[in-house]
């Protein structure tokens, strides 16, 4: 039976709190309660659904779209992470993510 974990999910200044398995993505859970995330390949390529932890650790193997170094300062791709703990998140920081990645602007 997996874990389940406790996500706050702050999306354009309003906290939503979900239950997470450890096995599902933060962002498959989000749109089956109908919260609608920023996304678009949900493969982890793309950074449209960027997100910023503040608080807890996950597993975003499977994350390409955000360097080794980004992950470290908390940044995640919602669509291939899974908790591995209780997480409070920021939503809609692509713009940063890609600034940071790619040092210029879309």
């Amino acid at each position: 039976m997996p874990k389940t974990y406790t996500v706050e999910i702050d999306h354009q200044g309003k906290i939503h709190t979900l239950q997470v398995p450890e096995n599902e993505t933060i962002l498959s859970v989000a749109d089956a309660a109908g919260l609608e995330l920023p996304s678009s390949c949900n493969a982890g390529v793309c950074t449209t659904c960027a997100g910023q932890i503040s608080q807890g650790t996950v597993d975003q193997t499977d994350g390409m779209g955000v360097s080794p170094d980004l992950q470290k300062q908390g940044y995640v791709l919602l669509c291939v992470a899974k908790p591995l703990s209780d997480l409070k998140l920021e939503t809609e920081k692509e713009d940063i993510v890609y600034q940071l990645q790619f040092g210029k602007d879309k």
